[in-house]
């Protein structure tokens, strides 16, 4: 490949898809394109050049006794076909796993899960499935896809932007600058649904604070006030929806005054939000991951879709929810069916139909039981799984105890690693091989909006270096050398045989993507649900009111005497540009401050009774009171060990037996 320059790269880093060119002095410079219309570029994309550092890995390695040694291509591709054949014979196909990574493109996605299922297993899995997972099972089970409604251009067309859990202005800055900004410039009401006020909140018109875990619970109080008013579209229940009564009858019986008082929100507040929805033509949301919570906590993103669709504010420009996904190809890597349960297009592996599509183009049917997700897989490394394929991830930093995950790694029969740079899972590999950044190949990205566009090479990689697409086509050809399911000639017969095989991708072919990207599903303008929506009887599903009926109390736990509730101010990134310095501010209320005898700038020690860290104190009435913020990079070893609230203390009373 020759021609570099006809189609600008795709920024590896967020899922926004800015577009970007080679700059001067080793910096990137931004191209325009739908998602950067000014061909701008944030600090982070101005150094995308940077990824991989000084330590770029360039050659081929493999363990030979216990020392990881270069060796030939040749070699390493061997190891790896003779392990993954020998786990296979001894332990059959479910016990081999294969992790992929929101970085890569929608090929090698395809690829991963490609592999894993003509082997035999469903054990397949990546980080971007765990981002938003409230919010995608939410949107498939009331509205059909697990991806935004609409496009970002969309966003002007908005009378009243709801932004929850999310801090768009700092983690998505192009697309808050070219979409988001102007609106409300032009008059767009904004709503920021956040307990740390930050610099989204400067440009809202109204802050709601609820304390942390509560905000399907203020979305709930908004649904009852705008039913008890009559202020819902009736027509548009009627005609589009299903499950409206009960749903209505589930928020009837709420106490409404003890509900706010567990959010933490007052009844003016309700009301001004209430007149503000009342008074909209079109209201979208905007959902980052600090609306997320576990399987049996409140969904907000369900309570808001509710509001969505009380008010007919779904399936027209300017309306919907928007996910705000964080990592460049989080919705291609889910679109591609690099998840455990699902196979390409969001399928589910049980759906007996969805197995024959996909037979009938790859010749063989994929395992019809759902995989482990990442999670299980990782506890179960050394035991039921002997054997791993990781593209492009870091497991060993995940949030667990780091010596557990070095062990469960090191327990395994195979471990291979394909990375741009060293980490702590190379470190335990077996084999590790040097691929290609995404700026130095080609292929396909969908952004948040699920806009699929090409990237082409705009720099060129070290010359032993292979892109992650070609080595999981040689693996694949290695193991399978009497069938041709991976004897592709380049990227866009693999984006064409994905086409094939998920139904939201069906009828858009790589040669007629272009300049500008296509939105899936190929048959649809930019919005999604102008007529019906995906689901069997073609109607959205209202969900349930998120607290608990029997009791009329909230399902969120009440906070802990004495305690703090721990809001981590951004997801940590592996990006070096994204890295927060550790010295930075915990950031505590004044009364907060005050009860703990703590000034601004102190040095105090945040602890969970197992865990403590130091740091320094920012005081700001921007924060909740009985809330305090950190960075995740800095939070990192409480969240390793699951910590939602914390003691503040002065380094001078600290005892490492505090409770």
């Amino acid at each position: 490949m020759t021609d570099h320059h006809p189609t600008p790269s795709v920024c590896p880093l967020c899922a926004v898809g800015c577009r970007l060119v080679p700059g001067e002095e080793g910096r990137a410079r931004g191209a325009a394109g739908p998602a950067n219309p000014n061909g701008r570029l944030c600090r982070k994309g101005v150094d995308a050049y940077q990824l991989g550092g000084d330590d770029r890995l360039t050659e081929p390695q493999v363990r030979r006794d216990s020392d990881l040694t270069v060796v030939a291509w040749e070699t390493a591709y061997e190891r790896i076909v003779e392990g993954i054949q020998d786990v296979i014979e001894t332990h059959g196909p479910n016990a081999l796993a294969f992790l992929g990574a929101p970085h890569c493109s929608n090929e090698e996605s395809y690829l991963l899960q490609k592999l894993a299922r003509t082997l035999g297993t469903n054990n397949v899995d990546n980080r971007a499935r765990l981002c938003h997972s409230s919010s995608a099972r939410a949107l498939s089970e009331q509205v059909g896809w697990p991806a935004t409604t609409g496009s970002l251009d969309a966003l002007n067309d908005a009378d009243v932007l709801v932004v929850a859990g999310a801090n768009p202005a700092e983690r998505q800055p192009i697309a808050f600058n070219s979409f988001v900004r102007p609106a409300v410039t032009h008059g767009t009401t904004l709503v920021h649904v956040a307990p740390v006020g930050n610099r989204t909140t400067r440009l809202a018109d109204h802050h709601v604070a609820p304390r942390p875990g509560t905000d399907a619970l203020v979305f709930d109080l908004l649904s009852a006030a705008l039913i008890e008013d009559g202020n819902v579209d009736h027509e548009f229940i009627r005609e589009r929806t299903r499950g409206y009564d009960a749903f209505a009858a589930s928020l009837a019986g709420m106490d409404r005054d003890r509900v706010m008082a567990r959010a933490g929100v007052d009844p003016e507040t309700i009301r001004q939000l209430v007149g503000r929805l009342t008074g909209a033509d079109r209201v979208a949301a905007l959902v980052g991951t600090g609306i997320e919570g576990d399987v049996d906590d409140p969904n907000a993103a369900e309570a808001l879709i509710d509001l969505l669709l009380l008010t007919g504010n779904v399936g027209h420009r300017g309306t919907g929810l928007y996910v705000l996904r964080g990592l460049v190809n989080e919705q291609g890597a889910t679109d591609a069916g690099c998840v455990p349960d699902r196979l390409p297009g969001h399928q589910p592996v049980t759906d007996g139909t969805a197995r024959t599509r996909v037979a009938e183009v790859w010749g063989i049917e994929p395992p019809a039981a759902p995989g482990m997700n990442a999670s299980e897989l990782l506890a179960a490394f050394g035991e039921e799984i002997r054997g791993a394929v990781i593209v492009g991830e870091n497991p060993a930093i995940s949030k667990r105890d780091s010596a557990w995950i070095r062990r469960r790694l090191a327990a395994l029969d195979l471990l291979v690693v394909l990375d741009i740079s060293p980490s702590e899972t190379t470190r335990h590999a077996d084999v590790v091989l040097p691929v290609a950044a995404g700026v130095e190949t080609e292929g396909t990205f969908t952004n948040l909006e699920r806009r699929i566009q090409l990237s082409r090479p705009t720099r060129e990689p070290p010359e032993t270096v292979r892109a992650d697409f070609d080595v999981l086509r040689e693996v694949g050809c290695r193991l399978f050398t009497d069938r041709d399911w991976f004897d592709y000639t380049d990227v866009g017969e693999v984006f064409d045989e994905l086409t094939r095989v998920a139904p939201t991708h069906e009828g858009i072919t790589y040669d007629d993507i272009g300049p500008e990207g296509r939105q899936w599903p190929g048959e649809t303008d930019s919005t999604l649900y102008t007529e019906s929506f995906d689901t069997p009887d073609g109607r959205a599903a209202f969900g349930r009111a998120q607290y608990d009926t029997e009791t009329g109390d909230s399902t969120v736990d009440p906070e802990t005497e004495g305690q703090l509730r721990l809001v981590t101010g951004g997801r940590a990134s592996e990006w070096p540009a994204d890295r927060t310095a550790s010295d930075h501010p915990l950031r505590m209320h004044p009364a907060d401050a005050s009860d703990r005898r703590v000034a601004s700038t102190d040095e105090v020690v945040v602890s969970n009774g197992s865990v403590a860290i130091e740091t320094t104190v920012e005081i700001t009435d921007r924060i909740r009171q009985g809330t305090v913020s950190l960075p995740a990079g800095v939070a990192d070893p409480l969240l390793r060990c699951e910590a939602s609230t914390v003691r503040i203390r002065p380094p001078s009373e600290y005892q490492e037996t505090d409770p």
